[in-house]
């Protein structure tokens, strides 16, 4: 499907041209882990991009107001995060819908990005999604994050993976690993020549 369809609509990797990595973060945002790794984003000065759960944004509208300030893109990951498989696309508008007034009525702005739970999307949800105008955002490198026992795995991950212009970078900012190896993450890719980007810088380039 990504092979033939605009980024606009769909999106699993940018422009290996960009000479740009983007760093995503799923399932938050945490109350904990989430301003943790917002400071050491600011500090590094990356911009990334959350896929926020709207009953998470719902419990912490303060950290969704700081991804926003902060000038990161706030996608959303829908509502309860439901299985794919036991959830219609009926009930997946329902979430989008009600996740995106949440989103908007906090920040000011309906969110364009989202990202389906565990990546999975029918050929049906997908049209209802982008008959809303949401861009559907999947990834290309996936750590594992949420497996791995320590923040070491995750610099070992990424040391061992030379990452390229356009890579779309899965991550979670429910655990801690993510900012404790954000400075190696860091360390690797500018030590290579690339930069960092939000999924959003890449909506436009061809």
């Amino acid at each position: 499907m990504s092979a033939t369809l605009p980024r606009r609509l769909f999106m699993v990797s940018g422009p290996r041209s960009s000479g740009q990595v983007a760093l995503t973060f799923d399932d938050g945002p945490h109350p904990e882990h989430t301003p943790r790794l917002l400071d050491r984003l600011q500090e590094l000065g990356i911009k990334a991009t959350f896929f926020v759960l709207g009953r998470q944004a719902e419990r912490h509208p303060d950290i969704i107001r700081r991804m926003f300030i902060d000038g990161h893109d706030l996608g959303h990951h829908s509502y309860t995060h439901g299985e794919p498989a036991a959830t219609s696309a009926l009930e997946l508008m329902r979430e989008v819908r009600r996740t995106s007034r949440l989103l908007e009525k906090l920040v000011g702005r309906r969110p364009r990005l989202f990202r389906p739970p565990h990546g999975k999307i029918t050929g049906g949800k997908a049209l209802a999604l982008w008959a809303v105008g949401q861009t559907v955002v999947l990834w290309n490198q996936d750590p594992k994050d949420f497996q791995l026992p320590s923040a070491q795995l995750l610099r070992d991950w990424i040391a061992q993976r030379r990452l390229s212009g356009g890579d779309v970078v899965l991550l979670h900012d429910v655990h801690p690993h993510a900012a404790e190896a954000l400075d190696s993450i860091a360390a690797q890719v500018r030590g290579t020549g690339l930069g960092f980007c939000r999924v959003s810088d890449w909506l436009t380039v061809l």
